[in-house]
């Protein structure tokens, strides 16, 4: 396999659970000298929520941003223009970092839908690679289809002792605790881990005043600390099966299922993609249905079958970028 030795990278990414320092360190092991820039101006609640509205509202902020980047890597060779999942970045601003790097190859990789991330449909024509997450869009925009992956957090973990049956990490959104619930309570499951995320109590105060699924919840379920990868990474190796539930509105895997690969755990999970997908063996993988739950016991009893390594690496964020940067 080829690496990106002596390259160099001029990486755009927002911050997400740490994601841009995995990437970043996953390229520099390639050999790879980074460059990072949040693909945002500021990362108060105020600009997050008005670029999200429509990026227009920010516009002088932003390109004065990204023009004062140019100006910091003015002289600079660059190999590559990477941008994952952005959300500032206008037209004008993408066309002088071409202008001003012609020579790089320009790099999109979406892990949100496209129906999230309008904005961003005006700006496909200016780069050479892209690639989705989701099907609809890969299809859709012809893009390159290409999963999400799991961090080192969760690779190469010993086995441990189990103690819970059953594990559920995630935000409390949508319909997710209401349905975790009430399948735990169907299964008569004994030994469940729960965790529900918020990230403050002003949110948690909000959605129980008007989200009528969230009226339900109850404040002592609900954590407003986030877990870092390793203490998820750590629960999942404590735990028989993890229970993955997407959005409603979503499609393609989510992360949790490949950390749930790289740990080698059995997953639950209401997401019908996981079929359409190499990584799925019904020893290891029960599709459940989210409109009328069963969750079928004997699937705990079947021995979990354990992935090749061709298969592990390839939903390795090291895998997903040799992908990415057709390193294969």
């Amino acid at each position: 396999m080829q690496n990106l030795s002596g390259k160099s990278v001029l990486f755009f990414c927002p911050t997400f659970f740490n994601y841009e320092k995995e990437i970043q360190g996953a390229l520099e092991r390639l050999g790879a000298n980074v460059v990072w820039f949040d693909d945002r101006p500021s990362n108060n609640v105020y600009s997050k929520a008005l670029i999200r509205i429509n990026k227009n509202f920010l516009k002088n902020k932003i390109n004065n941003y990204y023009d004062s980047i140019l100006e910091k890597l003015a002289g600079k060779k660059l190999d590559y223009l990477f941008f994952v999942n952005p959300e500032s970045i206008s037209l004008e601003s993408l066309s002088r970092l071409k202008k001003a790097f012609p020579e790089a190859k320009c790099i999109l990789y979406m892990w949100d839908s496209f129906k999230n991330r309008k904005q961003n449909l005006e700006l496909l024509p200016l780069f050479t690679s892209k690639f989705t997450f989701d099907p609809h869009d890969a299809e859709k925009y012809d893009l390159k289809l290409r999963a999400l992956f799991y961090t080192r957090a969760y690779s190469n973990k010993e086995a441990g002792n189990i103690e819970f049956d059953f594990l559920f990490v995630g935000t409390a959104h949508s319909d997710r605790y209401i349905f975790v619930n009430k399948l735990i309570e169907a299964a008569s499951i004994k030994n469940a881990k729960l965790y529900f995320y918020l990230s403050s109590k002003l949110l948690f105060a909000f959605k129980k005043i008007f989200d009528k699924s969230f009226r339900q919840v109850k404040y002592s379920d609900v954590s407003f600390k986030s877990l870092g990868h390793h203490d998820i990474a750590d629960l999942m190796c404590r735990s028989k099966v993890v229970l993955d539930i997407n959005h409603p509105n979503q499609i393609g895997l989510t992360m949790r299922t490949l950390e749930t690969l790289g740990v080698q755990r059995k997953l639950v999970t209401t997401n019908k993609d996981i079929l359409k997908y190499d990584l799925y063996n019904e020893a290891n993988i029960l599709l459940i249905d989210r409109e009328d739950p069963k969750l079928d016991t004997a699937f705990f009893n079947v021995p979990f079958q354990p992935s090749t390594p061709e298969l592990l690496f390839k939903y390795s964020i090291d895998g997903w970028i040799s992908n990415i940067f057709e390193l294969e």
